[in-house]
């Protein structure tokens, strides 16, 4: 069954009291609606609100209900949080029970990833279903999942039907169909988002590599490196560390937000912890939570993510980049890609200063 006759079929109803005009106001509806959902689709992914309007206000128009409101996790918010509401206002009935919405009906959806149908036909003696439906002011209630790349990022729900008919599973279908373009919508949006950060991070980088390139001292190198790394990612601290090939140890030559006394006092040897792999191995590494990772040896307890990227030339690793997070999952693939990117400028101006040597070359 394709999207449009799930979309008419939903619109058609079970029992038409006037078979054609109750067929053109259907008609309308779902022209209407499906309008709104291919100018949602149609918009620029970096005006993601104004997507994710059109589409909640097509849920209303297509499913024929009072009202519709999008829902999203929101860090640092314990339930979801409204992102987007169509339809006719009902007062605060929502904010004042939110709670108990959530643990009723969204945390269900949340946790199962199914979408739900709530009637009174439907919830039969559940007193306390009943009890939240009359306090909320509606007729019957759906929710469906929208669900990402990344899991259940929040729900759309939709309440009272205009025409007092009982909600059905095809409207439960509809409605999941409708938070799938939504799904969409906030990936596209989420994606776009990236590719600009990484782009400008890029620039950044081409322009950072002019100033190394200027600067031969290397005290003040290293520590431009580091400061100029630090700043462009966002992290927390930042050390560049250069091997000595001849005991194989590594020592911090600048460091950023590390603390008091870690670049004298700390040193690895090839191979230990995080930054050791990287120097022994060549590659670059990301560690989304330092916590879970035998590699990992504590400088500062604060530090709770890692990415580091080897400085070379040629073949040989003469030094290690290395970033830090106070926060996990912080860093993103294209952050590596973005630091190695700065690493191999950074390696131009350390062998431009005449601090790196020729192996490899």
């Amino acid at each position: 069954m394709t999207v449009f006759s799930v979309l008419y079929e939903a619109l058609r109803g079970k029992k038409p009291v006037r078979p054609a005009l109750r067929e053109v106001s259907l008609a309308g509806a779902l022209t209407s609606g499906l309008y709104e959902v291919s100018q949602a689709m149609a918009t620029p992914a970096g005006d993601v609100q104004n997507s994710l309007d059109l589409i909640v206000s097509a849920s209303t128009s297509i499913l024929r209900v009072e009202r519709c409101v999008l829902l999203l996790k929101t860090p640092g918010e314990e339930y979801l949080v409204p992102r987007s509401v169509a339809g006719i206002p009902r007062g605060r009935q929502f904010d004042k029970y939110r709670q108990e919405v959530h643990e009723s009906i969204f945390s269900q959806i949340l946790a199962g990833g199914e979408g739900m149908i709530v009637s009174e036909r439907r919830v039969g003696s559940d007193r306390k279903l009943l009890r939240l439906m009359r306090r909320l002011n509606v007729r019957g209630f759906l929710a469906a999942p929208v669900s990402g790349a990344s899991g259940i990022v929040g729900v759309l729900a939709a309440a009272t039907p205009l025409d007092n008919r009982d909600l059905s599973e095809v409207d439960l279908k509809l409605l999941s169909v409708m938070a799938n373009f939504a799904a969409v919508a906030l990936e596209n949006a989420l994606l776009v988002s990236r590719l600009d950060r990484k782009a400008k991070k890029i620039a950044a980088i081409l322009e950072i590599s002019r100033a190394l390139n200027e600067e031969h001292h290397p005290s003040v190198l290293f520590q431009l490196i580091v400061d100029r790394a630090t700043e462009l990612m966002g992290a927390s601290s930042g050390s560049l560390v250069l091997v000595d090939v001849k005991s194989g140890v590594l020592r911090i030559e600048a460091e950023r937000g590390l603390g008091e006394g870690v670049k004298e006092t700390v040193m690895l040897k090839l191979g230990e912890g995080i930054t050791g792999w990287v120097a022994q191995e060549g590659k670059s590494v990301l560690v989304p939570d330092v916590r879970k990772d035998v590699r990992y040896v504590e400088a500062n307890p604060k530090v709770k993510s890692e990415m580091a990227v080897p400085i070379k030339w040629g073949s040989e690793v003469a030094g290690v980049l290395n970033l830090d997070h106070y926060e996990s999952q912080v860093f993103l693939d294209e952050d590596l890609e973005v630091l190695e990117a700065f690493g191999n400028a950074a390696a131009v101006a350390l062998k431009n200063a005449n601090i790196l040597g020729g192996a490899g070359e």
